[in-house]
């Protein structure tokens, strides 16, 4: 099965290095990136542009930036790529070394995966942006619980990377909205029935929510579980969100459909 990681971004280039940094220590290095750039300046490009030359199998898709457009640029990504399985995820979420494979164990073509996320805050997130603290220590749990306690980091519950033997009697997790951005999963068949994210939904907000309802009326169950698919979020300056992205949303439930008019393939009179 190929998979491909189709990571959103916009011009954060020190937060994307250490993030690319965390795919290049991977347990499972059988995979491709794809970074969906909103508009970034060259220093995304350059920066990618380096990260070809090691061992990652990485491109680039870029639009014009003409504002918060990541549906778009996320379905150009979507139609250039050959992989059978997609894992969406952002240039803000440093993925724990078995992420990859964690993805592989649990992926099917009936399911969408949500993985789950520890939330890194400002202080410490700075001390990783500016080399004081390397990435190597989101691997010590003892450090992270430490971490949690001094109030560093919050979620750490949410990634321990827990043995298969105490996984099964602990309850799954139930995806929430906060995770959908940073870390979902599934066969690139399904997106495709869907017609991929609606454009429609332009600034920031509800493009994954309205994907992720419409690949459960396809048929799709969503699955979780704690320890597992784990990413460490940076923190940052929160984003505006588009305050009639909600109405938007209820209106297209209320439409009901399924596969999107303007998606990956757009309507002929388009």
């Amino acid at each position: 099965m190929k998979i491909e990681v189709i990571m959103s971004a916009y011009n954060n280039v020190r937060d994307l290095e250490l993030v690319l940094n965390g795919y290049l220590n991977q347990l499972d290095n059988d995979f491709s990136l794809c970074i969906a750039d909103d508009g970034s300046t060259h220093e995304v490009a350059d920066l990618i542009q380096k990260y070809s030359q090691t061992n990652l199998t990485i491109r680039h898709i870029w639009h014009e930036d003409l504002g918060f457009r990541k549906a778009k640029i996320l379905n150009q990504a979507i139609k250039t790529s050959n992989a059978d399985y997609i894992i969406f995820t952002d240039s803000d979420c440093i993925p724990a070394p078995n992420f990859i494979s964690d993805h592989r164990n649990v992926a099917s073509e009936k399911t969408v995966t949500i993985g789950v996320r520890a939330y890194i805050k400002k202080e410490l997130s700075e001390s990783f942006r500016n080399s004081i603290t390397p990435i190597n220590k989101l691997s010590n749990i003892p450090w992270l619980l430490f971490k949690s306690m001094m109030g560093d980091v919050s979620k750490v519950e949410q990634i321990i990377n827990y043995p298969d033997i105490i996984m099964r009697p602990i309850a799954k997790a139930k995806p929430i909205l906060s995770q959908f951005g940073s870390n979902m999963a599934m066969s690139i068949k399904a997106l495709l029935e869907i017609n991929g994210f609606d454009e429609d939904f332009e600034g920031w907000g509800y493009e994954d929510t309205d994907l992720l309802y419409r690949l459960e009326q396809l048929g799709l169950s969503t699955v979780g579980s704690i320890g597992r698919c784990r990413q460490f979020h940076l923190d940052h300056k929160e984003n505006v969100p588009n305050p009639h992205a909600f109405n938007l949303f209820k209106q297209k439930q209320e439409d009901g459909k399924i596969y999107c008019d303007n998606g990956i393939n757009k309507k002929a009179s388009d």
